[in-house]
This record gives C-alpha cells, structure tokens and sequence, in this order.
C-alpha cells in the first residue's frame, strides 16, 4: 500500500453518538483522518475512547451521525467494512484450544495471506516478540501478559486499509511495547492508516501524526502533539506535592504574577530555576510544606489538565 494525497480520507466521522438509556457514552464527535495517517483517541478510562472504536469497527451501531471507513459506510455497508479493516480491542479474542502459531496461521487464511507471505510473517512476529519457546503452546496455558502479546502480534500478520487499535499495549512489558510501536510505524510507512486509543501521554505524543483528545464523550482538541503542547507556551512546568490545604495554596499561587497554574499545583513558569527559591517560600508563607518538586518541559498531560482541569488517571 502506498500512501495517496489525492484520495478521500480513509476515515470520516460526523456527530457520531451513542447512547446508552440515559448515558450518553459519545456525544456527537466529528473529524478525519488521513490515509496512512497515525490518529491517536486520548484520554481517560471511561472517556469513550472505545465505545467509539466499536462504532467505528461496526461492533456498536451508532445512534447518530455517520462514520465512513475506506469509503463504506459502517452501518449501511457494515460487511465492506469488516473486509477493509483490522482490529485489536482490548478483550481477548483468541482459540484458547489451539496453539499460539496455529492461531496466528489461522487468522493469517481468514485474512486472505499467501501461505508463503503468511509464513514468513508469522515466524518473523513470533521471533519478535520472544513467542519462539511458546509457539507450539495452546493460549488457555499461557499468562496473561504472554496472552496479550500473542492477541497484538497476531493483528500484524496481514496488512489492511485501516487498523484500529483499542489500548494495544496495555499488559505489555516494556521490550514488547516498544516493538508493538515500531511495527506501527512500518504498516503507516507502508499506507495503512492506523487508529489508536490510549491513556499513555508518551504513547500518544511518540505515535500519533494527529491527537484527539476526548473527555465525557467529547473531542476537546484535535491537533498534532507538537502543536496541542505548543497551546500552553514554552519555559518549565513545576508539579509540587504539599501538605496542608492544597486548594487554598493553589487559588493563592494562581494570584502571582510569574506564574500559571494548569490545575493540581501544575506551574508553568519562564524559567524554574529562577523562580523556585521565591515559590517554596512563598508556600511556606501560607503553610503548605512541600513533600515533592519536579520540573519538566510541557507534555500532552498538561495539556490535558489545563483542558480539563485534573490529571488523566
């Protein structure tokens, strides 16, 4: 596959909702997203990140608006859909009674991969993610972190026009996550548009072209990760940690006139070095004492607070 400037996008969302009763679980989120484009969803459990993959991957019906994957419409051309996509959610959906590589050669047939190609992919996924003493083990005896793994790296094994990806790296050790983003970046290299959700900031801000950050059902940004970071200005963010009445600290360090708050003793400030000495006075004055300093560039969590007003776990 290679990437085409000139062709509709590979995903189109207008006031796409669901409701469930009186819940309102995606609350009429419209966007685009490019062919071979990496289109992050972030944000915190419960936010509608996956009730919106399930739409978009003709799981849930919506109950307004329309999404178009690969030029199909999800309800009204569902099956056009399912041929045009892949998908990892966040359950498990794995042969339990059948071996790591017979799950994956199967997947592999369903999808329509050459026995050669289906193969050398599979050895070369299975040696990846260090499955090679395990591939002729049934899934109902692996762990659960060697269950998560096998589930990932089976989505791998065919290339598809759009692949949606629900919290891929959530139970992953720490060698497997960052393979899992490597192998995203090939598949976007190769044309394939990618759509992740997740709650990690250093996932989002490392992957993504494009973030949506969405909050209480509702895409509260959409922007780039050096652009949505670039809202909040340069210099340093400084996170204290205090004893005392937090709240009353906070409204009166809100009142300087160096620095602003993004929420939760948040800072950011010109240059920490310069204000610190000033700053834990200053909390000292108003009987805060200080447990914990930290100062760092500006990151797509505080971009979030500043949107929302808390952290995002």
């Amino acid at each position: 596959m290679r990437k085409n400037s000139h062709r509709v996008p590979a995903i189109e969302c207008v006031n796409l909702t669901k409701k469930f009763g009186d819940l309102t679980a995606v609350d009429h989120i419209s966007f685009e997203v490019k062919e071979g484009e990496i289109f992050g969803l972030l944000g915190p459990n419960g936010a509608g990140k996956t009730t919106t993959i399930r739409m978009l991957t003709t799981v849930l019906p919506p109950t307004e608006g329309t999404a178009i994957i690969a030029g199909h419409d999800v309800v009204k051309e569902s099956d056009r859909v399912r041929e045009k996509i892949g998908v990892i959610l966040q359950l498990p959906a794995l042969d339990w009674f059948l071996s790591v590589y017979d799950n994956f050669d199967i997947y592999g047939r369903i999808q329509g991969v050459p026995k050669k190609e289906r193969k050398e992919r599979i050895d070369y996924l299975i040696k990846e993610f260090g499955l090679e003493e395990k591939e002729k083990t049934k899934i109902e005896l692996l762990s659960g972190g060697l269950e998560r793994r096998v589930q990932v790296a089976r989505a791998f094994i065919p290339e598809h026009e759009v692949l949606f990806l629900d919290e891929p790296t959530l139970g992953l050790d720490p060698q497997s996550r960052l393979k899992v983003w490597d192998l995203v970046r090939e598949h976007s290299k190769d044309g394939e548009t990618i759509v992740i959700t997740t709650h990690n900031m250093d996932e989002a801000d490392a992957l993504c072209d494009r973030i949506g950050i969405i909050d209480q059902g509702k895409i509260i940004a959409l922007d780039s990760p050096k652009a949505l970071k670039d809202r909040l200005g340069g210099g340093d963010i400084i996170k204290i940690d205090v004893e005392g009445d937090s709240k009353y600290i906070e409204q009166e360090i809100s009142k300087l006139d160096r620095v602003r708050n993004l929420g939760g003793l948040a800072l950011q400030v010109e240059n920490a070095d310069q204000i610190l000495p000033d700053l834990t006075q200053f909390i000292g004055s108003k009987g805060g004492k200080i447990k914990n300093i930290s100062v760092r560039k500006p990151t797509l969590e505080d971009v979030f607070i500043k949107l929302t007003g808390r952290e995002i776990r």
